[in-house]
């Protein structure tokens, strides 16, 4: 496959690149930048190639039948791209070659851009372990698509800014080996490790948070954070690169702190890698619902995460004699010591997050995989982050002078945030049944069911509600038959806070299946049916694409002839429903016989039916829920106002 000798192309540039900084002191840097250049160049070819293949509808690679289909819309075929294992790897790896490149402009140093393409390779050789190019092993004429929960715009957007916070993570990491490899004692390298730790932190942040939001406005179950393993696989990194950047900030000033500052660039990387392995080599197949199956890739990102944790550390071990040595801080109220207390509180939060969401991992050396509840992270880390929220308002007093204004912002996003989290977890939560048109009284506000709205086309529904007297609804996404397939809750939104509807799905007790035989009457207890024809419509290879059944339907007086039809699909095969009689009946052709002798139909509830039942649903509020979100921008921004600052 074309796009595997791409990536091959890539791997060899990057190799070449790698060896030319490390066989020579002070390589050339044209050569460095023109085969840098060239692997970034064949890794974006690659990535278009894929895209072009997933906009074609080129079900022949097992990728793209697997995460697109001819029906998506286009936005979601450009996130087919990072949907699954292969494609995020993918993607994670033309970022990095993209920085890569980037970095031979910059004044970096041959060691560290010698560190950088090694990692590099190291990625590249992880995608052709598992290949999106691969080829299905069966001949398929339609794809499954994108899982319809990930049909989302926040979804849609929240990987590649994850992998952009990884990918760059991968450049402190370089400088700091590379200095340690060179010029042990220098500082040289710290301003620009501080800009790129910046931006990771600031992206995957963003990432995280949008991860949240979308948690909330989709899943339907009213959090924004449920403490899943591979939520907290970004959190630990996110959290161990503030330490770094507390770390390259001090060291600027005390050299004393450089070994610190070069132990932290190796931990966030490494727990970058380490994350990846937890979510791509199936521990977490039973504990999460965001976890990739398990597969053969799970040794090879191990070998890779102990590459560098393991490389890391023994350069760090080699080097640590001549590193500059002397005292931290002078005192206990000195500014450098509230900064060291304050990452070492946040090396105590992530250390239990960590443990958190390695347990089933852990527990599974010992017996069988076990996993802890989100109370162990809740009555674990919050004492620590209140001293740690205590420690940040007293330097504020103390020490705001020497804090600059990116870092202002930054912080007092994050004081927000601690704070919309406790305020906004003050809610009241009710589940209620709800008779349409009905007034209902709940936590303060006035709330009525207004009924179920189907969309023309029966790929989605609407539970719409009227809350204090303004109409909000909440979607269900539908299967091909007629099932639910994602939910999301109706949000009102208020300077006070929202109103969260998160309806549950209705039992329906009235659907009755009946078979029939061609010619043969049938009766449902006051409407007749009668089998006459069908047909099997195939593609030019002989493949079925769609059956059609031909059935008349009486009520003794008056006939109906109807034409239900089934739509092959990857999954089996999706049908619409048909109202017949006046909208008396729903009707939906569920599968014909290969002999074409027998077909078998659903006996559906009205529309109106449906709309006139009752819905039990889950209602909460959020109090001043807002602030979290304006938090999260306040962080972001004040991260990206702090680069510029020298």
């Amino acid at each position: 496959m074309a796009g595997n000798l791409l990536l091959g192309g890539g791997l060899t540039a990057a190799l070449a690149a790698m060896g030319i900084c490390f066989a020579q002191r002070i390589p050339s840097a044209r050569l460095v930048k023109v085969t840098a250049l060239i692997s970034a160049g064949l890794i974006t070819a690659a990535s278009l190639l894929l895209w072009i293949l997933i906009f074609e509808n080129d079900f022949s690679v097992e990728y793209v039948a697997a995460y697109s289909s001819t029906t998506m819309p286009a936005i979601y075929k450009v996130s087919a791209f990072w949907a699954g294992q292969q494609g995020s790897f993918l993607l994670w790896l033309l970022i990095h070659a993209l920085t890569g490149a980037v970095l031979t402009f910059r004044r970096t140093s041959a060691a560290a851009l010698g560190i950088y393409f090694l990692l590099q390779s190291v990625l590249v050789f992880l995608v052709l372990a598992k290949s999106p190019f691969a080829e299905h092993p069966a001949q398929v004429f339609e794809g499954v698509g994108l899982n319809p929960l990930l049909q989302d715009f926040w979804m849609a957007i929240h990987p590649p800014i994850i992998f952009v916070g990884y990918a760059l993570l991968a450049v402190p990491f370089a400088l700091s080996l590379g200095t340690l490899l060179t010029e042990a004692a220098s500082q040289s390298w710290l301003e620009e490790a501080r800009k790129w730790t910046l931006l990771a932190w600031s992206f995957l942040g963003a990432g995280i948070f949008i991860g949240g939001y979308w948690a909330y406005k989709v899943l339907g179950w009213g959090g924004y954070w449920g403490w899943d393993p591979v939520e907290n696989s970004s959190l630990v990194p996110w959290l161990l690169a503030a330490v770094l950047l507390h770390m390259i900030n001090l060291a600027r000033k005390k050299s004393a702190v450089l070994a610190q500052a070069h132990v932290a660039a190796t931990f966030t990387y490494a727990l970058v890698i380490y994350g990846t392995f937890l979510t791509r080599s199936g521990v977490l197949g039973d504990f999460s619902v965001h976890s990739f199956a398990g597969s053969n890739i799970g040794m090879a990102i191990a070998l890779a995460n102990a590459l560098v944790l393991i490389g890391g550390l023994t350069i760090i071990l080699i080097k640590a004699k001549a590193l500059p040595q002397g005292e931290l801080y002078k005192s206990y109220s000195d500014a450098s010591f509230i900064v060291l207390l304050s990452c070492l509180l946040i090396i105590f939060i992530a250390t239990i997050v960590w443990i958190g969401m390695s347990m089933p991992l852990l527990s599974q050396m010992f017996g069988e995989a076990a996993a802890v509840d989100s109370d162990f992270y809740i009555k674990s880390t919050t004492p620590i982050a209140l001293t740690l929220a205590a420690l940040m308002i007293y330097t504020f007093a103390k020490f705001a002078r020497m804090i600059s204004l990116g870092g202002k912002v930054a912080h007092v996003g994050f004081l927000l945030m601690l704070a919309a989290i406790v305020i906004s977890s003050r809610g009241e939560t009710i589940t209620q049944e709800l008779q349409p048109q009905a007034k209902a009284s709940i936590a303060g506000h006035e709330v009525i069911y207004e009924g179920q709205v189907f969309q023309e086309d029966e790929t989605q529904k609407f539970y719409v509600y009227t809350v204090d007297g303004e109409a909000v609804r909440a979607l269900t996404k539908l299967h091909g038959n007629g099932t639910d397939a994602a939910r999301e809750p109706a949000i009102l939104k208020s300077l006070s806070g929202d109103v969260y509807i998160a309806p549950h799905a209705p039992t329906i007790e009235s659907v009755q299946e009946l078979m029939l035989t061609k010619g043969v009457f049938a009766m449902d207890g006051e409407l007749g049916y009668t089998f006459n024809d069908a047909q099997i419509d195939y593609d030019d290879n002989g493949n079925p694409i769609q059956a059609t059944a031909v059935i008349t339907i009486t009520d003794g007086d008056l006939e109906e002839v109807i034409h239900p039809m089934i739509v092959v699909t990857p999954d089996g095969g999706s049908s619409k429903s048909l109202e017949v009689f006046n909208k008396r009946r729903r009707v939906r052709l569920t599968g014909i016989s290969g002999d074409l002798e027998k077909a078998r139909i659903e006996l559906l509830p009205t529309y109106e039916r449906l709309s006139s039942m009752p819905v039990t649903a889950t209602i909460s509020t959020k109090p001043y829920i807002w602030l979290l979100w304006l938090s999260v921008a306040a962080i972001c921004l004040g991260t990206l106002i702090a680069i510029k600052r020298k």
